[in-house]
């Protein structure tokens, strides 16, 4: 739009505030500002005339009119327009003093003191600083606008407003310029000259230190103990900015600060990676090597190794003192760092491990079928797919004996301790057809095998075998065949005995059956895709807990037991949880392993569940699931995050998992599988095509959580954890060390709380230890 039509438009009775008016009014107002013309001119004072002040000013204001600050107050529209300071309206004022405000303009302050008038604004802020800057004190103080006004130095109203801070008195207004101060030198030097400071004592002597005026900071806190409360109440990056002026005054307490009153103590584990290491540096400079001393078995394990680098010859007084002393300094700093960052870490692993190829033990074993930890975690049970079982002793990973005369496939092993298994042998199949007489359950040792009596009925197949409480006892999944359908029992029997159905199953329909065990050997649980139930072996009695009739093709889904939680896993990654199962009579909760898929990508990434377990190690449940991508195979072992308590019937989360890692294993379309020593501290992965066995120290993983804090705050029930991990045989020779390390610098820092010789305990805040040094 022209002007000239814009001016025409003007004289017609356009509503107030439509936007053909404000359009017209911008246009005509924009050339009026920019340009020489009278008729121009004349137009804007017939507009104001008209449609009034307040609308043309507002259409003014505009950048896009009237140009930017400070051209906009340099046009002559505003001498022809004001004729004088009467008629300037309330939004041209405030405008100006905004601008003002905002950059400091010669002219348009001309103009500020020829109207002689404050800002009406919503903004006390700055109704406030056009008081200020016209000498209209009216007694009332904004303590933050007159802060920041006085932290101005390159305005002037910055002089004015440090004047009025000065002869008010307001302790607000001077403690908020001090805190601004610190970061300016003009602000630094003018509270030095006129004596300002923080009205409070504590970030007084902060505010001293950090604006170098040791000699009001000494007179002030000659002990150090004001600028130690305000030390420790204070961000990290001021903290940073304190231990740089304590650095340059010199003469400062910087344990006592730093740490508190109590240094040695509480106060020094508080303290972040960056003061510490300040703290260790400062200590080292003075050669205050017994101070220093005192701090190390305080500190993480790996900054202590590199602390004790630094010592001269100076070494600690006590025997006791002496020998942790040269051990540290023996240590390899590299090596400790690293083993720390691993067993703290996220790792691709879960841990420490190592590999058991059977053929290198014995010619004769092939593809792996089972495994079972005996019941003191020191032997590995095994069957092979090729009819054979055997025994390996983990300590020196050799093969005691291998029994190769199965003539069914063998389908399950337990391990029944004293170097004795029980083995699950099947028909062969052949056209989907079985052998009843070749399902057999046969007890073995290294004098050889002897087969296990059957209740009455034959026995079709078994599906797998678990150890349970007693002398060498143990439970069987097994089917009878009822016509064209097959009825499943448990049968329950002990080396040397006959083997009898429990009569946990009766009454129940199960099409597609798992058995799981709780670490203690004496609950049960037989779960399949609509049915669930817990038994006491001991006194036989028995929770239905889901007894829906399942369906034809359901798939087999896995289960775990921990001493309070039974999980059912389905292959999809579904899963149902029953608290307290021996006697809850509440439905599962339910949720997933995985988040839902969400793009094409996670479709073509198909990930199956294939087991359960409870280790009672991690107090955690494990699931191992295997992913198929682009015609690939992975195998994951994954950590879970299942309540232990029934807080609420809600669903849980849709991802439980919280940590996974990879397992090297070649698959190549066999059936895996994930077993875990009683203790629930060492994981054995197989079922691939090759004769190999893959053990992680899962242990390790218990420590993750602290083993690279400061140990002053390690408690003992974390010295006890390290104590454990330590008595796994699969930890590696270099995490073994940095872990003896660190167990050598806990025994001496809890000193009297550690007692060795009798029975290992744990009572209050002390800890027993047997007679070799071992829980």
């Amino acid at each position: 739009m022209r002007w000239r039509t814009a001016a025409l438009a003007l004289r017609l009775p356009l509503a107030r505030n439509s936007e053909r008016l404000d359009r017209a009014l911008r246009t005509v107002m924009s050339s009026a500002a920019h340009a020489d013309e009278g008729a121009v001119g004349r137009a804007a004072v017939r507009a104001m005339k008209v449609h009034g002040p307040e609308a043309v000013w507002r259409a003014w204001l505009e950048p896009s009119v009237s140009g930017p600050s400070p051209r906009r107050w340099t046009s002559p529209l505003l001498a022809d327009l004001l004729d004088s300071a009467a008629q300037v309206p309330d939004v041209l004022v405030d405008s100006a003093w905004q601008d003002w405000l905002d950059e400091h303009d010669p002219h348009l302050w001309s103009l500020l003191r020829h109207w002689n008038r404050a800002a009406t604004t919503c903004d006390h802020r700055v109704r406030f600083l056009s008081r200020l800057a016209l000498d209209e004190a009216d007694g009332r103080v904004d303590a933050q606008a007159l802060a920041d006004a006085a932290a101005r130095f390159d305005h002037p109203l910055g002089e004015r407003a440090r004047a009025r801070m000065a002869a008010c008195g307001d302790d607000r207004a001077v403690d908020l310029f001090c805190t601004a101060a610190v970061d300016s030198p003009d602000a630094t030097a003018f509270c030095a000259e006129h004596q300002l400071a923080p009205s409070d004592r504590v970030e007084r002597a902060v505010f001293f230190v950090r604006t170098g005026q040791y000699e009001q900071y000494r007179a002030l806190d000659p002990d150090g103990a004001l600028l130690g409360l305000g030390y420790r109440a204070v961000s990290s990056e001021v903290r940073r900015a304190i231990r740089e002026a304590m650095t340059v005054l010199n003469g400062i307490e910087t344990l006592r600060v730093l740490a508190g009153q109590r240094a040695e103590g509480p106060g020094f584990v508080s303290l972040s990676a960056d003061e510490r290491t300040y703290l260790s540096e400062k200590l080292a400079c003075q050669g205050d090597w017994e101070r220093l001393w005192r701090l190390v078995l305080l500190m993480p394990l790996s900054q202590a190794v590199d602390t004790v680098q630094a010592f001269d010859a100076w070494r600690p007084s006590g025997e006791d003192d002496r020998r942790v002393f040269e051990e540290l300094r023996a240590a390899e700093p590299r090596t400790v760092r690293d083993q720390v960052e691993f067993l703290s870490g996220p790792s691709p692993r879960a841990g420490p491990g190592t590999w058991i190829r059977l053929r290198e033990l014995d010619e004769r074993a092939t593809a792996v079928f089972d495994v079972d930890f005996a019941p003191d975690g020191e032997e590995l049970a095994f069957a092979g797919i090729s009819r054979w079982a055997g025994v390996i002793e983990l300590g020196n990973t050799t093969m005691p004996w291998l029994y190769p005369d199965f003539t069914g496939s063998v389908t399950g092993v337990a391990h029944l301790g004293s170097d004795a298994i029980v083995v699950a042998e099947s028909g062969e199949e052949w056209n989907r057809h079985r052998d009843p007489r070749a399902t057999r359950l046969r007890y073995v040792d290294h004098r050889g095998g002897r087969e296990l009596s059957f209740p009455t009925t034959p026995i079709s197949r078994i599906r797998s075998v678990k150890r349970i409480a007693g002398d060498r006892r143990f439970v069987a999944l097994s089917a009878r065949e009822r016509g064209r359908a097959e009825e499943w029992m448990l049968l329950a029997g002990r080396a040397g005995g006959a083997v009898t159905d429990s009569g946990v199953l009766h009454g129940m329909t199960y099409l597609n059956p798992t058995v799981a065990v709780d670490p203690g050997g004496r609950l049960v649980s037989v779960v399949d895709r609509r049915a669930a139930l817990v038994a006491d072996l001991g006194d036989s009695r028995v929770n239905v807990l889901d007894g829906r009739e399942p369906q034809a093709g359901d798939s087999r889904p896995c289960a775990a037991l921990s001493p309070s939680v039974l999980v059912r896993g389905l292959p999809e990654g579904y899963v149902h949880v029953w608290h307290e199962p021996m006697t809850s009579t509440e439905p599962p909760m339910e949720g997933r392993l995985w988040p839902e898929p969400e793009s094409w990508r996670d479709w073509l990434r198909t990930r199956t569940l294939i087991d359960l377990a409870w280790s009672p190690a991690l107090r955690r449940f494990l699931a191992l699931s295997q992913e198929r991508t682009d015609g690939r195979e992975s195998l994951f072992v994954e950590i879970l995050d299942i309540p232990a308590l029934r807080d609420t019937p809600l669903p849980l989360p849709q991802s439980l998992v919280s940590e996974s890692f990879k397992i090297d294993l070649p698959m190549n379309g066999h059936h895996p599988f994930m077993r875990l020593s009683p203790k629930g501290d060492v994981l054995a992965v197989g079922g691939g095509p090759t004769p190999v066995i893959q053990l992680q120290a899962l242990s390790a993983l218990s420590l993750r959580p602290f083993v690279d804090t400061p140990m002053g705050l390690m408690t003992h029930e974390q010295f006890k954890e390290v104590v454990a991990v330590l008595q796994n045989p699969l930890l590696g020779e270099r995490s073994r060390a940095t872990l003896t390390l660190l167990r050598t610098c806990l025994e001496q820092r809890f000193g009297g709380d550690i007692g060795i010789g009798g029975p290992a305990s744990v009572s209050g805040d002390a800890i027993a230890l047997g007679r070799d040094g071992t829980e």
